[in-house]
């Protein structure tokens, strides 16, 4: 499914608490990354680089919950089960592709965690919540490294791996990323393959080498393209729609682990978010065009009335 996803969902257990809340986390398109494994799931993660967008996942916790429909999200439930065994329903809104290399469970993950927080009183800090839905995430082998990214927002280096992976943010402007979706990638799938680490990880230490010699927008685009050539992870269709935007005069790789593209108008610095740019009208000679910009606040409560399922 890669357009506007819905969902309603409960947990339960006999025990009981009472509240409501709601969280928002951004989505994550990561550039480039190395696969860091480790028996301990908090440890084990990703170095890499990667940006965040205003398009994203809003969960609502409210507690106690009916016991009606069960919980489909693996994430969701690894992290509802860390955290309580009380009653919770669960309603998340999403508006980005899902398994096309956007971070969505991780979004669910730590949205999740927020809202539970909140909405039960456990009074866990920013820290241990993003570290349940990282584990979460390693667990499921949904993602290494979305969580502690959508954890700060904006376009995140990670320089160490696991939950408490050490941060840095790119300094740049507002912007709008446009993609498109080709098909579905199995990030499970992908990150049990062993010839696609040995492929990704080489790839990946060289990419984070050079963008931390010059750590700007522009070099993360450079070093997410070259990673995505290096590894031969791209599909016809991308590499077809990388050549197009680029003859267009605009920057553009693959979501990883995706088989979609994300671009950037170089040209476009904040203007009307409706109109039609080059590079947008470039892209949709390839399929449905997404467009968001790049947040900056990372994964937050907000107030309960801007969840609508």
């Amino acid at each position: 499914m890669h357009n506007l996803h819905k969902e309603i969902m409960s947990m339960h257990n006999p025990l009981s608490g009472s509240g409501s809340a709601s969280a928002f986390a951004p989505a994550h398109i990561t550039g480039f990354f190395v696969i860091c494994k480790h028996e301990d799931p908090a440890l084990m993660g990703s170095l890499g680089c990667g940006v965040t967008l205003r398009s994203g996942v809003i969960t609502s916790v409210t507690a106690p919950g009916p016991d009606t429909t069960p919980c489909d999200v693996p994430v969701v439930r690894s992290v509802v089960s860390r955290l309580t065994s009380r009653s919770c329903l669960i309603r998340s809104r999403s508006d980005i592709p899902i398994g096309a290399g956007f971070g969505a469970s991780g979004a669910y993950a730590i949205g999740a965690a927020l809202a539970i927080n909140r909405a039960l009183s456990l009074n866990l800090t920013a820290g241990q919540l993003s570290r349940v839905a990282h584990i979460a995430e390693v667990e499921n082998r949904t993602g290494l490294g979305d969580v502690v990214a959508q954890s700060l927002g904006g376009i995140v280096i990670r320089c160490t791996a696991g939950a408490s992976a050490r941060l840095n943010r790119i300094y740049t402007d507002e912007r709008d990323v446009f993609w498109v979706v080709f098909d579905e990638i199995s990030t499970k799938e992908m990150l049990e393959d062993k010839n696609t680490a040995d492929r990704i990880n080489p790839a990946g230490r060289d990419s984070l080498r050079e963008l931390l010699k010059r750590p700007t927008f522009e070099n993360f685009m450079i070093q997410s393209k070259r990673f995505a050539v290096e590894t031969g992870l791209m599909s016809d269709a991308v590499s077809d729609a990388v050549e197009a935007v680029e003859a267009a005069g605009g920057m553009v790789s693959q979501a990883m682990l995706g088989d979609a593209v994300f671009a950037f108008d170089l040209s476009e610095r904040g203007g009307a978010g409706d109109a039609i740019t080059p590079i947008g009208s470039v892209l949709s000679e390839f399929g449905s065009v997404g467009r968001s910009r790049i947040d900056f606040g990372g994964a937050r409560l907000i107030s309960n009335d801007r969840l609508r399922i």
